[in-house]
């Protein structure tokens, strides 16, 4: 290689290797996938899954990651593999006690049955349960539902054999006759109910104790403003097309739940789904709504020894994404 060519390759290789440096240099984005949701099987999150699917679009990304059981959808959360996931409000708090910073956006139900524990024909009560098998998942919705059962029939936790179960595995734990009774929720509940199941005690009457509600990262908020935005927007407007039984996306739904459009129209009336106006009052600081609820559940959950620290329930509701006058 003559002089001349040496010489004329100098300014080339200096900026190739300028380029190189500074893409060795150059801060990485923090985020560089799309915003991901994790949540479980549950009717109630339906219009969820297709409000993500309506919201991809060029500028923004959204994911579902669909998983059998609540504590997956809690761990996912936990350990950052996931940005926003639908929990109920114990499991919300648990994720507050262990450092998680879950923020709630949106209500998606408010369960008024959908959670039930179910035992087999011929018991009559949670008194047919003393000192017999129980199936449920441990540091869930389900085992809160339990304490609660037992409490208002003057029983404990002493009183049973709690046996840790999966929540998707609870048709399979009953048809096999492994347990006396199995603590689940729809679509399993509806499904055990048509096999002769008998409901022992069920969320009816426990107010917004049992909600599932959308929560994000605390720092996931300020990183995708418009992706939630336009998840909490489709979210509310699908609610009402999921109830018409020509909803394009009723299909998808049913296959999902491995429902029958009769079991469908009966899974609608053991939850509510409140609108923009009722979310924005439950979301909103301070009484009324479900900041006041939920520092009760917290005593309550100390006292029980089901939280093993104090949760400051002040900024867990954020109703910043809910338009006005939607």
């Amino acid at each position: 290689m003559n002089r001349f060519v040496q010489i004329r390759l100098i300014p080339v290789i200096a900026v190739g290797g300028a380029l190189c440096m500074a893409g060795l240099l150059w801060p990485e984005s923090e985020y560089q996938r799309p915003l991901t949701v994790a949540l479980n099987i549950w009717p109630g999150t339906e219009n969820l899954v297709l409000a993500c699917d309506a919201g991809n679009t060029r500028e923004q990304r959204i994911n579902t990651v669909e998983m059998s059981w609540p504590t997956a959808v809690m761990g996912a959360f936990r350990k950052r593999v996931v940005d926003a996931a639908v929990v109920t409000l114990d499991e919300m708090i648990r994720l507050e006690a262990d450092g998680a910073k879950p923020r709630a956006i949106l209500v998606l139900g408010v369960s008024k049955g959908s959670d039930a524990i179910m035992g087999h024909a011929g018991m009559e009560s949670m008194q047919s349960l003393r000192g017999r098998r129980v199936g449920v998942e441990i540091r869930s919705s389900g085992e809160h539902l339990l304490w609660k059962a037992l409490a208002a029939s003057g029983m404990s936790v002493k009183d049973v054999q709690m046996v840790p179960l999966n929540l998707a595995e609870t048709e399979d734990a009953y048809d096999e006759h492994e347990l006396d009774a199995v603590v689940t929720a729809d679509p399993w509940r509806l499904r055990l109910r048509d096999k002769g199941a008998v409901t022992l005690f069920d969320s009816a009457r426990s107010g917004l104790e049992f909600c599932r509600v959308l929560v994000v990262r605390e720092e996931v908020i300020r990183v995708y403003p418009n992706e939630l935005k336009s998840l909490v927007s489709e979210c509310l407007r699908l609610s009402a097309q999921l109830e018409q039984s020509d909803s394009p996306g009723l299909d998808a739904a049913l296959r999902r739940e491995g429902f029958t459009l009769k079991q469908w129209r009966e899974s609608l009336q053991a939850f509510h789904m409140p609108d923009a106006a009722e979310n924005r009052r439950l979301l909103r600081p301070g009484k009324g709504g479900l900041e006041e609820y939920v520092t009760e559940m917290v005593r309550t959950m100390l006292k029980e020894g089901m939280l093993h620290r104090q949760v400051n329930v002040k900024g867990l509701f954020i109703p910043n994404f809910l338009e006005e006058g939607s």
